[in-house]
């Protein structure tokens, strides 16, 4: 009895201790000022430390011209496949993952809901969220790393294998790192993700395309309560779209061991995603900021709202961009760059006071601002104008029936 009484006089105390404890990885601070830094997006004309941004070479928003066919080449190889990996364009699947830690994880799950819902997705396309809380490209650039093993489960729970995953999507930092020294701490992210590409393209023999969004805002966040990790900080988040930048733009200048054409490719092909970076509440050229709201009470996991805002983001990236919808959309009968160059669809979709829509059948129209909100709708048939000068300067997604474009306000 005695001694059964010592060890609970000990327990009984740490039992207390443990109940009346709880860990916060930080906490958040709205009234912390913005960066007063700009987007890599909105660098197109500008440099920062001699450094032109853009999200493509030469200040691009998109891929180069001369790229277009060598993408459509790879794309074309995305297709339906059976659990061993042959084509099976009767039962097969499209698997794309999801790649990343906490606040990826829920913005997929956005992203997903929403291509779910979408009359226009590819049927055999299905998604698999493999994102883990907690876990920075330090450790999933290891193929031994149980992140992986977390992976196979996940395939596994949908009646699929690694054999059918052609696409992926990653948002990502290396958690351990505190630098914040540029451009060398956006090279060295760079070569972090460059190691995890090389990764997945091991354990994924037929993953096609990668394509990258940019981590939020962090400025939220009060580090002097900080229980993250110290690269989740700002100012590592600003760095985070610089380095997928300098990582595309490696395999773009044809970088040795970063190929993604013919039998030898090293990598699957690397492309952006989203830019999710804004700089607080200042707005991007394309309308994003993030208001306070947008994340929970530790200023880095983001808030119901802050998913929504992501997710539709992604959404709209996805069932828009060109070269996406060849494998996102249902049929495919138009080539991209058959008909246009990257330079052209960079003003094709430019629009001023008026947005000129056609349509010879009676069609819905729906168009829709960044954060995914229906801003007009109507039932069309000819030709319709529509007053635009009322409209927000950024990026919308227009449907027309089941077609749909982007179109920039500035």
């Amino acid at each position: 009895m005695l001694s059964s009484w010592r060890i609970m006089r000990t327990y009984i105390p740490l039992l207390a201790v443990l109940a009346c404890t709880h860990i916060v990885i930080a906490q958040k601070d709205c009234s912390r000022p913005p960066l007063g830094r700009l987007p890599v997006s909105d660098m197109s004309n500008s440099t920062w430390k001699g450094i032109r941004g853009g999200l493509y070479p030469e200040g691009r928003s998109l891929p180069p011209s001369d790229m277009m066919s060598h993408y459509e080449n790879v794309i074309d190889a995305i297709v339906p496949r059976s659990l061993d990996g042959s084509v099976d364009l009767t039962n097969g699947k499209i698997v794309m993952i999801g790649v990343g830690a906490s606040n990826p994880r829920t913005e997929f799950n956005a992203f997903v809901a929403l291509a779910t819902a979408d009359p226009a997705r590819n049927a055999t396309l299905t998604f698999a969220n493999t994102c883990v809380g907690g876990q920075g490209v330090q450790k999933m650039n290891q193929p031994s790393d149980n992140y992986w093993k977390n992976a196979t489960h996940v395939l596994d729970s949908i009646g699929c294998n690694a054999a059918q995953v052609q696409l992926a999507w990653i948002e990502t930092d290396n958690t351990q790192t505190a630098d914040t020294t540029f451009p060398g701490a956006a090279q060295a992210l760079a070569d972090d993700l460059f190691t995890l590409c090389t990764t997945m393209h091991t354990l994924y023999p037929n993953l096609r395309v990668i394509y990258f969004s940019s981590r939020s805002y962090a400025g939220y966040i009060d580090p002097a309560t900080a229980l993250a990790g110290r690269g989740l900080l700002s100012p590592r988040d600003h760095l985070n779209g610089w380095a997928i930048k300098f990582l595309i733009e490696r395999q773009i200048v044809g970088t040795p061991g970063y190929g993604f054409t013919g039998e030898a490719a090293s990598l699957p092909a690397l492309m952006w995603c989203t830019d999710n970076w804004a700089d607080g509440t200042t707005p991007k050229l394309d309308g994003l900021f993030w208001h306070c709201d947008d994340f929970s009470g530790d200023g880095l996991h983001l808030s119901p709202l802050g998913e929504e805002k992501s997710g539709a983001r992604i959404h709209a990236f996805f069932s828009t961009d060109p070269l996406a919808q060849l494998w996102y959309r249902a049929q495919q009968t138009t080539s991209v760059a058959e008909h246009t160059s990257s330079d052209d669809l960079r003003t094709m979709y430019t629009v001023g006071d008026v947005l000129t829509l056609h349509s010879t059948t009676p069609s819905p129209i729906a168009i829709y601002n960044v954060h995914g909100v229906a801003v007009w709708t109507a039932q069309i048939q000819g030709t319709t104008q529509i007053a635009t000068e009322g409209f927000a300067p950024g990026l919308y997604m227009v449907r027309v029936g089941d077609r749909t474009s982007v179109v920039l306000r500035p």
